[in-house]
């Protein structure tokens, strides 16, 4: 891949105190654009790869319907985020007076991604298990092999993107929501 992965830039943040517009920020300058960055580059790499051994390694097929699954559903999980969750957040966190969200409450459309998580947490482990956690093939080639690895980078990423979002940020914004209605 050549984008980086973001990873190593979640290890430099308190998780626990950021602001909300700071890890939101964090999450639409790193992981938004590497997964939708990382989706578009694999899929062709994908097909190749199926065209060219799906025959002889079945797996491959599956892989692709899950991938195809993944990469519909993320993209729209990502657009919800960037246009109803995160701005809704941004207002969170800032001076203004909170207006009644169109959705109630904040934990309406967090109870929806986080079920989007766990489906897309579902397939990125049924990616593994069929794949053996990316283990190569014997003789595997090059674009078999820089498939795995980017295939392998994408769902580390995501599995710790998800990890920040349902584990910090969604508690600390459902908290948030509930201190500026007790205090409004």
């Amino acid at each position: 891949m050549t984008t980086p992965n973001p990873a190593a830039a979640d290890h430099s943040a308190d998780w626990n105190t950021i602001g909300l517009n700071a890890f939101v920020d964090h999450l639409l300058r790193t992981h938004h654009p590497y997964t939708k960055t990382a989706l578009e580059a694999l899929q062709p790499l994908l097909g190749k790869v199926v065209r060219v051994h799906g025959d002889t390694h079945p797996e491959l097929n599956e892989l692709q319907q899950l991938y195809a699954t993944l990469r519909s559903d993320l993209l729209l999980h990502l657009m919800k985020e960037e246009n109803v969750l995160f701005p809704y957040l941004r207002t969170l966190d800032s001076d203004r007076a909170v207006p009644a969200p169109h959705f109630g409450s904040v934990a309406n459309p967090i109870r929806m991604m986080t079920m989007e998580h766990e489906t897309d947490s579902a397939i990125l482990q049924r990616m593994l298990e069929i794949t053996g956690n990316f283990t190569l093939p014997p003789g595997a080639c090059a674009s078999y092999t820089a498939l795995y690895a980017g295939l392998h980078e994408l769902v580390n990423d995501l599995l710790r993107h998800i990890h920040l979002e349902n584990n910090f940020l969604f508690p600390r914004a459902i908290a948030e929501e509930q201190r500026e209605r007790s205090e409004g």
